[in-house]
């Protein structure tokens, strides 16, 4: 069980919001870049809270969690993505990773996970979103539980909606993606 709260804040150290904003209300924390007309995903008014044996001790102030015991994810406020464009050589480059948790996933008899990732931009048309790694994989967490990690590509900039399904059970969310001023490359 050590490895347990080492995996889950290395996954949440994973995911790919850079930006830092700290919320205790119920509602979207949408910042200066983020138009009003993309409505984030809101920390939930009632908090899920996994199964302990799924979570660590305690999650940072601005992280939280989405979903049911059939398939949940941690979310980081605020929901604002950086993105970059896939050139010669960044074919393979992700946009996030997400780690999905459900009750029951066990990674030995599963070792590549039933899991769909799918995602639609919701203010303008665009290419779907991809899974340049190919489908998803495992995170061992014990030697019979683990989460699962999928590495996704948003093909440009915008408003999007990110959605896992596992065998029916699904989980969406809204995130804002922008492009990343640093990487010193522009939108194709």
């Amino acid at each position: 069980m050590i490895l347990l709260p080492l995996i889950l804040i290395t996954a949440l150290a994973a995911l790919t919001a850079t930006a830092q904003q700290t919320s205790s209300q119920p509602a979207s924390p949408q910042t200066e870049t983020v138009p009003a007309s993309c409505s984030l995903t809101p920390r939930p008014t009632k908090a899920f809270i996994p199964p302990a044996d799924y979570r660590p001790e305690q999650l940072p102030e601005n992280f939280f969690y989405i979903g049911s015991e059939k398939l949940w994810t941690v979310i980081r406020e605020p929901m604002v993505w950086q993105w970059r464009p896939q050139g010669p050589g960044h074919e393979h480059d992700l946009t996030a990773k997400i780690f999905w948790y459900r009750v029951g996933y066990r990674w030995r008899t599963e070792p590549v996970p039933r899991l769909r990732v799918t995602g639609r931009r919701l203010d303008g048309p665009a290419p779907a979103l991809t899974t340049p790694q190919g489908p998803a994989t495992n995170a061992i967490m014990d030697s019979e539980k683990g989460a699962m990690l999928s590495g996704v590509y948003l093909p440009t900039p915008g408003c999007w909606e990110i959605t896992g399904d596992y065998q029916g059970d699904k989980l969406s969310f809204v995130v804002w993606v922008e492009p990343d001023e640093q990487s010193g490359r522009s939108e194709q």
